[in-house]
């Protein structure tokens, strides 16, 4: 009998000592271009955006250890009139606690597409570049839309200024509305809370 048993137990179990197939890689997508040119972070950006990748997000920003500045973000009039607290200091910190909140609103499916006008303006300077652009930024998030907007448009001026190895990042961003349309602000005021 308990011969019997050996043999049933050899025949239908696996090996304990046997390894497991291994998992496919998880490739998370991601165009991100070495920002050695200003206009770069703005395409880094985008592409951050479409390809819902945090870190590339997070990648575009300024801090101390990068530029020896630290970003900040100015909201939106309106929308820094009605959370004050929030928009105090808006630091990378919070911007990144945005964008991954964000994220978990975002299905992997959905479309997250952010469009950039050419430059509405552009002054250059020795160790930085300051930027003006119309922007329409689309998000397919799952919040109802009377709750966050999906559909944003407005102005945003970067200041982006370059490190000590020749790179550039997002060291200011100033939000405007240039029309009645939710800004981007709004979005940042949802997840960012």
């Amino acid at each position: 009998m308990v011969l019997l048993l050996f043999v049933a137990l050899c025949t239908f179990c696996k090996s304990p000592f046997s390894t497991r197939d291994p998992e496919s890689p998880v490739n998370q997508k991601s165009s991100w271009i070495q920002p050695t040119q200003p206009n770069y972070v703005a395409i880094n950006l985008k592409n951050a955006i479409s390809e819902k990748n945090v870190s590339n997000y997070n990648r575009c920003f300024s801090d101390s250890v990068n530029t020896g500045k630290s970003f900040r973000f100015y909201a939106s009039t309106a929308v820094a009139n009605a959370y004050p607290n929030l928009f105090a200091v808006w630091t990378k910190a919070s911007e990144s606690i945005y964008f991954n909140q964000l994220m978990l609103y975002l299905p992997q499916d959905s479309t997250s597409n952010l469009s950039l006008s050419l430059p509405v303006k552009e002054n250059t300077f020795q160790d930085s570049v300051i930027i003006l652009y119309d922007y329409h930024l689309l998000l397919n998030h799952t919040v109802p839309v009377l709750e966050c907007p999906k559909e944003m448009r407005g102005q945003c001026e970067f200041v982006i200024s370059k490190s000590a190895d020749d790179l550039w990042y997002i060291r200011r961003w100033i939000d405007f509305a240039s029309s009645d349309d939710p800004t981007w602000s709004q979005l940042k005021a949802y997840f960012g809370k």
